[in-house]
């Protein structure tokens, strides 16, 4: 009878397979650098995709900001043609009180005259604190860039182009002009021109 215990003590399996065991080594190794390899890979691939969120969310915050930057700069246009509007409405109340002004010029009736002149020069300080300027010129040279000839009337003493009488005030808002002022030009130089040298409009 076959003692299989005797016979299987006679064999050395690790001796026999020495060559196996290190492939098996070998293997093992490279299969740990490979493990690593790609833990490496997909520490970075994470980093790379938290990097890709922080780009996706910056380029979101860009559009957000540029549509921000565009709804606030429509704000202000639409505030400035208010701003636009209000001033030119207020120019049509400073047309009243320009006819009680001219009214009183050329109705001098002592105190009531003098009251009329004063208010007009102290709205003229008050409307200069809004950046509203008032554009008269009685008594300067015509400037076809502030002042509308009306009419004109030829007087040889005076000189050419100087402006005899301001009729209505023209009004600039902030270096822009509303208005040109509506102004009556002496003409003294004996030519046949007309009104048109003098921008009327």
């Amino acid at each position: 009878m076959i003692d299989f215990q005797k016979e299987l003590s006679k064999f050395d399996f690790f001796t026999i397979d020495r060559e196996f065991a290190g492939h098996y080594n070998e293997t093992a190794q490279v299969i740990d650098v490979f493990n690593v390899t790609l833990r490496r890979i997909g520490k970075e691939m994470s980093n790379a995709n938290i990097q890709l969120e922080e780009v996706l969310v910056q380029a979101m915050e860009e559009k957000e900001k540029d549509r921000y930057i565009a709804e606030q700069k429509a704000t202000i246009a639409a505030c400035e043609e208010a701003k636009l509007s209000l001033v030119q409405g207020l120019v049509a109340v400073l047309d009243q009180l320009e006819n009680i002004y001219r009214y009183a010029l050329k109705n001098e009736r002592g105190s009531w005259s003098e009251q009329v002149q004063f208010l007009w020069s102290d709205t003229s300080a008050i409307l200069l604190q809004q950046g509203i300027v008032r554009v008269e010129g009685e008594n300067t040279l015509f400037d076809s860039r502030l002042h509308s000839a009306v009419q004109v009337k030829e007087g040889s003493n005076i000189p050419n182009g100087l402006i005899l009488e301001v009729l209505r005030c023209g009004y600039m808002y902030q270096s822009r002009l509303i208005r040109k002022a509506q102004v009556i030009v002496n003409k003294n130089d004996g030519g046949s021109e007309g009104n048109e040298q003098y921008g009327r409009d």
